[in-house]
């Protein structure tokens, strides 16, 4: 019923106005765009402009491209069809990824649909911040029963030395040459590893081994995704990461993963309303016992980058010292305590303290291994930034030239995105957005 209530599209209307087109012309524009086997109607655009109607996929993005194409500015989803609401069209996919029971076999539904290669999810199909807090608590209960494990394909330990090895592989090639490079294989082996779940023999030790290795997947996955902006299907993969990691009873892989929702929800507002700096305080101290002192501090770091981003300097500053002490008697110059300088560096950043953001940014960019690529760039558009907001022009321009140059053919629209936010704030325009966690969770990836 809810598609026969009149509700104008007023954001489809004004452009269609400014362009001068009547809707007949964007069904035949929209008719160009695509195969003919999906060709719309010449009336259909009317009950989108003046019903509400959002068209089902892929008509509802191809509208949005050859809209975009025609004013000469990008036009997204949420801009045209998001205020329309889910039942005019937007399909809610699958809620039970948070409202069934916390259970093996849940848990593969879950890992099933994140591996699944599948149309875009669409904005709003994001997940409420309620909802997500409700799922980030459910990892630190007792782990459920491991079921099934009694079908005919015999899983040995070789198995798992294998899935980890190719893990390993997609991991550093990510964080090398961006998410939008392993997406679709590390998709393709989530599906594999939800087979041997559904299809395998094997114990509860071996089971849960075999969850904790799909669950690294399901992160993996989403931050493949995240890397690419595609968030509702992020949170997704991360919601199943986190019932395998419920299941495989490691609570290392489940701070892990809320820690990829809380820097997703710094980022970019998509848990609307979810409080990044509450959920993953209360993950720490569910499983501060069992954390390692890379892992503690670089989560610490990205609670205070969220402080940061709400304007909190007393919050952040005492959270980052907090993190620093964690790593006070480790080693020096590794991963993780550049990984830290940015995190703090980029609170800094956003708190307006530029001179504090340039030299942990500086000395983060300057540690982090040549390997992580794709963080190196986001942290040297961030120094760049620094530079930019102290009046050094020059440096600022050399900085984000060199970032550019190490971005060539990079996979990764959250590099793209930070680039181009570097390009405007220098050309007067607006500018500073988040360039993403850089930190890739790869110190504190907990083993297998």
């Amino acid at each position: 019923m809810a598609d026969l209530v009149r509700k104008r599209n007023e954001e489809l209307a004004r452009i269609l106005h400014q362009l001068g087109w009547s809707p007949e012309r964007l069904a035949r524009e929209v008719n160009t765009a695509l195969p003919p086997g999906l060709a719309i109607s010449s009336t259909a655009p009317y009950k989108w402009r003046d019903r509400g109607m959002v068209p089902r996929a892929p008509h509802d993005q191809a509208v949005c491209e050859v809209l975009g194409r025609a004013v000469g500015i990008a036009v997204t989803y949420e801009q045209l069809w998001g205020r329309m609401g889910s039942g005019r069209g937007a399909k809610i996919l699958s809620p039970r990824l948070l409202t069934d029971p916390w259970t093996a076999d849940t848990a593969q539904t879950a890992l099933r649909e994140a591996g699944a290669d599948v149309a875009p999810v669409r904005l709003t199909d994001l997940f409420r911040g309620d909802e997500l807090e409700q799922a980030a608590r459910h990892w630190a209960s007792p782990p459920p029963e491991v079921t099934g494990g009694a079908g005919a394909l015999r899983i040995a330990p070789d198995q798992l030395a294998d899935l980890r090895l190719s893990y390993d592989s997609k991991q550093r090639l990510e964080r090398a040459y961006g998410g939008g490079l392993i997406l679709d294989p590390a998709r393709a082996e989530l599906a594999l590893v939800g087979k041997l779940l559904e299809l395998g023999a094997y114990d509860e030790r071996l089971g849960r081994e075999l969850y904790g290795a799909a669950g690294r997947l399901a992160r993996l996955v989403g931050r493949a995704n995240y890397d690419m902006g595609n968030d509702a299907a992020a949170q997704r993969a991360f919601v199943a990461a986190l019932r395998a990691a419920h299941v495989s009873g490691d609570p290392r892989l489940g701070v892990s993963v809320v820690g990829c929702l809380a820097v997703q929800a710094t980022d970019n507002s998509v848990g609307r309303g979810l409080d990044p700096v509450a959920m993953l305080s209360t993950a720490l101290r569910a499983a501060d016992e069992v954390l390692t002192p890379h892992e503690r501090a670089l989560q610490l770091g990205r609670i205070a980058r969220a402080h940061g981003r709400k304007g909190e300097q007393f919050s952040a500053e005492a959270v980052a010292e907090r993190a620093f002490q964690a790593l006070a008697e480790q080693p020096e110059a590794t991963a993780v305590h550049a990984d830290l300088a940015g995190l703090v560096g980029e609170a800094h950043l956003f708190l307006g303290d530029y001179e504090r953001a340039r030299r942990l940014l500086d000395e983060a960019v300057t540690a982090l291994p040549p390997e992580r690529a794709r963080g190196r760039v986001l942290l040297m558009v961030r120094l760049a930034e620094a530079y930019r907001c102290t009046g050094d022009r020059e440096e600022a321009a050399r900085t984000a030239d060199e970032a550019r140059l190490l971005a060539a053919g990079m996979q990764s629209a959250r590099v793209a995105r930070a680039l181009r936010a570097f390009d405007a704030a220098a050309r007067g325009g607006p500018g500073g957005a988040p360039a993403g966690d850089p930190a890739d969770d790869g110190p504190a990836a907990p083993a297998g």
